[in-house]
């Protein structure tokens, strides 16, 4: 990956203008000054001198817009067309003063706003949120969630609205029409979604879990099991074997071996899931390996119907930010699954009052359970 400059200073623009009298390509120059190739190719436009007026040239239309290596440059006779110049003297005035006008009306000093800057992009680039990383030193005090979403609006950041998280908004899909009648719920008595309905009615203050697999595009013999405390926003998971029924039936065995038997019947009451078929055993979620008796119940979504387990698919959204589709979930390794459960569940929520989901677990459960849990995520 290219190291990330904020603003390019003087001496690149001077090694620009050198590369560009001996017309070195685009991609080349970019290299050298380690940067992407069309910010280099927009910085030469915007930033370029006229030095003589005339007509446009169709060349100085496109890379490398202007005449610094045209065998024409110096032979007015010839060449009657405008004459651009990258002067890196020039190319630094016009950023300077570009730059002052696009922060006017930021009440931060110049330092401060560089600080914020930079705090901003490191932490969109690590999947936090803005109303987490306005939470954060150094920006607690001097910016908060509505500001920094008016500068990075208004273009005052170096962080565009396109790096944000959900900020892309997608294409709405035709919603098919599915028909429900078939086998996914036979043997499931009890445990369809109107049965969890009415068992959160009757139990209000029940705290539970929501499951599911999150994996790749690609052939991976692996994917990353992922379980949420709704209401706590909090996040468990490790890779699994994927599509391996016996492999998450034992993932609740070392749950319960890791925390003790009654703070997993206290944190896990009840379970919402789907009807992937590696969760048809349910049985063996249910019943406790090492003592044998019931310690959750596992509740089935309708076919189909993602959204009954929302806080789950909202959890899936935000580790996709550090799992690709399109990259083998084999490749990762376990440091990296934990490290990235670990972010989430550090990342302060407006919905918590300003809390991490680790601090509301603490809150909750008390510290011994939550440091159980951290200790097998880590694990």
């Amino acid at each position: 990956m290219l190291p990330h400059w904020k603003h390019l200073l003087l001496g690149q623009r001077k090694s620009i203008a050198n590369m560009l009298a001996q017309g070195w390509r685009l991609k080349k120059i970019a290299s050298v000054i380690g940067m992407d190739p069309t910010s280099i190719s927009k910085e030469i436009e915007r930033n370029r001198t006229m030095v003589a007026s005339g007509p446009d040239c169709p060349k100085t239309n496109r890379f490398p817009f202007v005449c610094d290596n045209c065998p024409l440059r110096y032979q007015k006779s010839k060449c009657r067309c405008a004459r651009w110049r990258y002067v890196a003297a020039d190319a630094q005035a016009k950023a300077d003063r570009r730059l002052t006008q696009s922060r006017a009306g930021v009440d931060a000093t110049e330092e401060e706003f560089a600080a914020v800057d930079e705090a901003v992009r490191k932490g969109v680039a690590q999947g936090k949120s803005i109303y987490a990383i306005s939470k954060s030193e150094p920006v607690a005090g001097i910016a908060s969630q509505s500001t920094l979403y008016s500068w990075i609006a208004s273009g005052k950041m170096a962080t565009k609205r396109a790096d944000l998280p959900k900020a892309v908004k997608y294409k709405k899909r035709a919603r098919k029409k599915y028909d429900y009648k078939g086998s996914s719920n036979v043997g499931k008595e009890g445990r369809k979604y109107l049965d969890y309905i009415a068992m959160r009615r009757a139990n209000p203050g029940l705290y539970g879990a929501q499951m599911d697999f999150l994996g790749s595009v690609v052939a991976a013999k692996t994917a990353i099991f992922v379980l949420v405390i709704p209401e706590l926003h909090y996040a468990i998971g490790k890779r699994l074997p994927k599509g391996d029924g016996k492999a998450v039936a034992a993932f609740f065995d070392d749950l319960e071996s890791a925390i003790g038997t009654d703070a997993f019947a206290k944190v896990f009451p009840f379970i919402l899931t789907d009807n992937d078929p590696c969760f048809s055993d349910f049985e063996a979620i249910e019943f406790s390996a090492e003592t044998g008796e019931k310690r959750t119940t596992v509740y089935f979504c309708d076919p189909y119907v993602s959204n009954q387990k929302a806080s789950v698919e909202n959890i899936n959204g935000q580790l996709r930010r550090y799992f690709s589709k399109k990259r083998n979930v084999d490749e990762y390794t376990d440091e990296y699954v934990a490290q990235s459960f670990d972010n989430i569940n550090s990342a302060p929520l407006k919905s918590l009052g300003g809390e991490t989901p680790k601090a509301a677990m603490r809150a909750v459960f008390g510290d011994e359970i939550a440091r159980a849990i951290e200790e097998f995520i880590k694990g």
